[in-house]
């Protein structure tokens, strides 16, 4: 189970007072055709490495290292993130989210961990905090490229914390967008360094129809599995 209480002391770092960009482009989506984009690795120090094909259509996409020899079973570290300072994606995703119509968040993800992992999403105002936590419940098989997504809706049952805060302070206003795992028993502390593989980052606007929240089994039935 998460603890909310981590993600205020551990996505905190790297802040900043900032302004978010005017509006977000809806739809985008990040495919990584030429470089990393200006994402970057679990602590903000470094790009990912981009990686010229491979991705879940056999194009180019961006990885990111991590090693849990510091992590306890049910942490939840940051492993991918994307910020309004850091110019990722031109600002593509930054902005007033309620007002630009985002309604979900998609990745393909891939790793090589060796046992399935819980994939979340934190989505924060410039500042760092306050921040919205997403969890995709389904876990994402080692090696296998797998899309996840999270509802960007206030009924959604993937969010499991708005670290005081509520959906729309924290969507009125997003500068980070953060991508990372629940720890399970079997990595904490292993002293190994792993690869995280990401591509196909997308914001999706409002459906012509059925723009309410339909449960946890219509999010679920949106999650696909990619073929290696």
């Amino acid at each position: 189970m998460l603890n909310p209480q981590r993600f205020l002391v551990a996505t905190a770092t790297i802040a900043g007072v900032v302004t978010a960009a005017s509006a977000t482009t809806v739809p985008f989506t990040e495919n990584f055709a030429t470089d990393h984009s200006n994402w970057r690795n679990f602590n903000g120090s470094a790009g990912l490495t981009w990686v010229g094909g491979g991705g879940p259509d056999g194009s180019s996409f961006a990885s990111g290292p991590f090693n849990f020899s510091t992590q306890t079973t049910g942490a939840t570290p940051v492993i991918i993130r994307g910020q309004d300072t850091f110019g990722t994606s031109g600002g593509a995703f930054f902005g007033n989210w309620i007002a630009d119509g985002v309604t979900q968040v998609s990745l393909s993800v891939r790793h090589n961990a060796g046992v399935p992992l819980n994939f979340f999403g934190r989505f924060a105002s410039p500042a760092a905090f306050p921040g919205a936590v997403a969890v995709d419940f389904a876990p994402v098989p080692s090696g296998v490229w797998t899309t996840v997504s999270f509802a960007i809706d206030p009924a959604s049952p993937q969010f499991i914390s708005f670290e005081t805060s509520n959906f729309n302070t924290v969507f009125s206003s997003i500068g980070r967008v953060q991508f990372g795992v629940m720890v399970p028993a079997s990595l904490a502390g292993v002293n190994q360094v792993f690869a995280f593989d990401v591509d196909q980052v997308a914001v999706v606007p409002a459906p012509a129809a059925g723009l309410g929240f339909l449960g946890l089994a219509a999010w679920g039935g949106r999650r696909r599995r990619l073929t290696p």
